[in-house]
């Protein structure tokens, strides 16, 4: 049983590891709800990109199977899961990831607190893929729940609450509620000045 949890981890660590080198080749990447467009289309047209990227696909898979052996409710089952759908999102695999994101913020909201700032790794990843696929209505209620606990986590005035609030504000604008946005844009605004 230890050396499957010890499988799993290392290989979310090495997931991480590549994860980081995919950042570096496409630096707009963050661990935020991004709404615009990237150049992330453009990797994997070479064959040396597919190879790498059914490599990365390969691993990410084996370590959820192991993280599947260690019980529903187990946080590295979490992570694995969110690892795989970040992938997926990563490459426009929406129908993918969806069901996978999903299932790991079920699996954290069974075992964490509902303010728990873990929460909102998954809340990210699913706001994010709702937005990409043009269903803001059901990303607005993730958004909202995002800034509740970046707000508690960290306090009003925190750059993690500034972020979530720009782009909120960029959603809302998407769906035509631009009064609103302005509001959120000119509240995050603010909390970087203050920290300047």
């Amino acid at each position: 049983m230890m050396t499957q949890k010890k499988g799993t981890a290392t290989a979310i660590r090495d997931w991480g590891a590549r994860r980081g080198a995919v950042r570096r080749i496409f630096p707009d990447r963050r661990n935020t709800v991004r709404l615009k467009q990237d150049r992330r289309r453009l990797f994997g047209r070479r064959k040396e990109d597919r190879e790498k990227l059914a490599s990365i696909e390969r691993q990410l898979k084996q370590a959820l199977e192991q993280a599947e052996a260690l019980g529903s409710r187990d946080p590295q089952l979490a992570a694995a899961l969110n690892e795989l759908a970040t992938f997926y999102y990563a490459h426009s695999k929406y129908a993918v990831a969806e069901p996978l994101q999903k299932r790991a913020l079920a699996i954290r909201e069974k075992i964490l607190e509902p303010t728990h700032p873990d929460l909102t790794r998954s809340l990210y990843g699913l706001a994010k893929l709702y937005y990409a696929r043009g269903r803001y209505a059901a990303t607005e209620p993730l958004m909202k729940r995002i800034l509740a606990i970046q707000e508690k986590t960290y306090g009003h005035n925190h750059a993690n609450v500034a972020d979530v609030l720009d782009n909120y504000a960029e959603l809302l604008t998407t769906r035509g509620r631009h009064e609103k946005a302005a509001k959120m844009a000119a509240r995050a605004k603010a909390i970087r000045a203050r920290q300047n």
